[in-house]
């Protein structure tokens, strides 16, 4: 506890699920909002979504890490060509940049994830409830908080769950992009203590992985708690 570059990663890691899990909770939501409609082509469209939590960690952080390249990356393409920016953005090579731009990554590729458990909990709802709705005269708003939101709760805090955890042990995406810098500002908990197992310290190593666990424990312990799931189980 007394170790700066500990607190760093651990910093780092809890912003980066303080960010990263709401907006892949909110984008999932919209995506399986959009998916439960009877539209065209639906089982084609879920199966594209799919696609980016298909791909292996290490793999899309390889795409992203060329998206993201200084002198021929899409993104610089993109944000010059569009005058967003006059020279070339070091996305990779400065603190606030690199960590919007893992946060993006990470976004991009669980996002699917989350929109696939919550069709499944869309999908479970009776749709007589909306019946019943539109026959009190509620609105497709009012629906959606008196009906949709109540029961998709418990689904919602298993997404939360697996989202948090996988958040707090992100490794993969930080190891490939960034590995860390510059300067140990995008380190997670998990690549910190994987350099010291790689050194041979398993004592530290473990230490840091027991904080991780702790950490991941509480939060899944507080989610449970504050949504009650316990008793909607029950």
């Amino acid at each position: 506890f007394s170790d700066p570059a500990f607190w760093q990663s651990f910093r780092f890691t809890l912003m980066f699920v303080i960010i990263s899990v709401p907006l892949e909770i909110v984008l999932g939501l919209l995506f399986a909002l959009l998916l439960n409609e009877r539209l065209p082509f639906r089982g084609t469209l879920r199966a594209f979504v799919l696609i980016p939590w298909a791909i292996p960690a290490a793999i899309s952080g390889r795409i992203w890490e060329l998206i993201y390249n200084y002198h021929y990356g899409l993104a610089n393409f993109l944000f010059m060509g569009l005058g967003l920016s006059a020279m070339p953005i070091n996305w990779l090579g400065s603190e606030p940049v690199a960590f919007a731009a893992l946060v993006i990554s990470d976004v991009w590729k669980t996002s699917p994830f989350v929109a696939i458990i919550l069709l499944a909990g869309l999908q479970a709802i009776p749709q007589e409830l909306y019946e019943q709705g539109k026959v009190d005269g509620a609105n497709l708003a009012r629906r959606f908080w008196m009906i949709t939101l109540p029961l998709l709760k418990p689904v919602v805090v298993v997404a939360l769950l697996f989202r948090t955890i996988d958040g707090l042990r992100i490794f993969d995406l930080v190891y490939v992009l960034t590995h860390g810098g510059p300067g140990g500002a995008t380190s997670s908990l998990s690549l910190y203590a994987y350099r010291y197992y790689l050194g041979g310290d398993f004592g530290y190593g473990s230490a840091v992985s027991i904080v991780l666990f702790i950490v991941a424990f509480a939060l899944s312990v507080f989610y449970v708690r504050l949504s009650r799931f316990g008793s909607v189980v029950k």
